[in-house]
């Protein structure tokens, strides 16, 4: 969970991106790719500011907005490869591949919006995949996402799929998404008030 995560963002938005996650996982019986979805293992978030600032202290309120706007957010997702995640010669499928970094890009884009107070879902507009060598069963990688563009409703990520102990790079994609709308606004609505509930008990 949150508290085991590494990485500088705080606590309670680390935690609000797990469920987010988690909530477009999904289960077998409501989300394709679910049974491998749920072996994705959330343990990084990060939000760097540009132009290497330090923090945002003594900064105007009209500062503070313009660095955080032009901030860049990081994610790290871990899985080990397994067969069911293969083609018939035993590496990663191509479709499995979209997958993974669909759902973890997004988690990149959603840190971003936690950070600036923003709705960072979405629905997909594009995919961009380059495969540069074959994943085996057997492999344990890291997914790592950054935010490229953020602005209104329009927002991508690239994403690197890379070994988990030598951090070869295996697949590099950018993904692009468009704001959600009303369905996600509701999940962030019941969210927030399952979390105020928490806090009264």
């Amino acid at each position: 969970m949150a508290h085991n995560m590494r990485g500088n963002l705080s606590t309670e938005m680390k935690d609000q991106n797990e469920r987010f996650f988690r909530h477009f996982v999904g289960t077998p019986q409501t989300s394709f790719g679910a049974d491998i979805g749920k072996h994705l293992n959330l343990v990084q978030c990060d939000v760097f500011l540009p132009g290497g600032e330090a923090s945002l202290e003594g900064k105007s309120e009209e500062e503070k907005k313009k660095i955080k706007a032009n901030a860049e957010s990081q994610t790290v997702l871990e899985i080990e490869v397994n067969k069911d995640m293969c083609n018939i010669y035993g590496t990663l499928h191509g479709g499995c591949a979209a997958y993974l970094v669909d759902l973890c890009s997004s988690t990149a884009i959603v840190c971003y919006g936690l950070y600036n107070g923003t709705d960072g879902t979405g629905v997909s507009t594009s995919m961009n995949l380059q495969w540069h060598r074959p994943i085996t069963a057997g492999k344990k990688l890291k997914i790592v996402s950054t935010t490229v563009f953020v602005e209104g409703i329009i927002r991508s990520a690239r994403s690197e799929l890379r070994d988990l102990t030598t951090n070869k790079l295996y697949v590099s994609a950018v993904h692009s998404t468009l704001a959600a709308g009303s369905r996600t606004a509701a999940f962030r609505k019941s969210s927030n008030e399952k979390k105020d509930e928490k806090a009264k008990l």
